[in-house]
C-alpha cells in the first residue's frame, strides 16, 4: 500500500513555501479537471505517494 502524502510533506521534500504552493495548486485546479477530482474545497490536500495524482500535483507546483 502506498504511503499517504500531504501538501506539508511535499513542501518539506521540495523546500517550497506552503502558502505559495497552495496558491499554485488552486490556480492549477481551475484549468485541470484531474486535479479538481483529487481535492475538494475546505479539505486537506492528501494523496497517495507514487500515483498519477502525485505526478500531476508535482507537475503543477514545480
Amino acid at each position: 500500500m502506498a504511503e499517504a502524502m500531504t501538501l506539508k510533506d511535499l513542501c518539506e521534500e521540495l523546500k517550497l513555501d506552503p502558502r505559495m504552493t497552495r496558491m499554485k495548486l488552486r490556480e492549477a485546479v481551475k484549468s485541470n479537471p484531474d486535479l479538481a477530482a483529487i481535492h475538494k474545497p475546505r479539505t486537506q490536500w492528501r494523496w497517495r505517494k507514487g500515483t498519477a495524482e502525485d505526478k500531476s500535483i508535482r507537475k503543477a507546483v514545480v
